[in-house]
């Protein structure tokens, strides 16, 4: 089976990118890209989690349909995740390169709110595996 240290990692990993968004858009604000980036990483860390706590192997992709149809022949509610994700998808490139994106107030308090209902939901998941966010790791 897993080792549960792994998922562990990106369970923790998944939430301090959310919690750095936070901090950034309660401190930082000027850093929209940054913020939106990081949202984009937490919903990504948490869904290979969970794929890993199903199968013990990690998914190597970026690509949110990807991980979302890795997750559903475990969970089939996992595609209810779709829209919001493709909400979020934009930010893998739009902090790291320069795009054409005009990333606006609104997107990062959208990508916070995205970002934060699918560590919820997917916390639900791992959590009846056995596995739960333990911010003193």
């Amino acid at each position: 089976m897993t080792d549960s240290l792994d998922v562990n990692k990106w369970i923790h990993r998944a939430y301090r990118d959310y919690e750095d968004a936070l901090t950034l858009a309660k401190h930082f604000r000027p850093s929209i890209e940054n913020i939106c980036y990081l949202c984009q990483q937490s919903a990504e860390k948490i869904l290979k989690a969970y794929k890993i706590a199903k199968t013990g192997v990690s998914i190597k992709t970026h690509d949110f349909d990807t991980l979302i149809d890795s997750c559903i022949p475990y969970s089939a509610d996992f595609d209810s995740l779709r829209n919001i994700c493709a909400n979020i998808s934009p930010y893998i490139t739009a902090a790291r390169y320069p795009v054409d994106i005009d990333i606006t107030d609104y997107d990062m308090k959208r990508a916070i709110k995205d970002a934060g209902e699918i560590l919820e939901f997917t916390k639900v998941k791992l959590k009846e595996m056995g596995y739960e966010y333990n911010p003193e790791d």
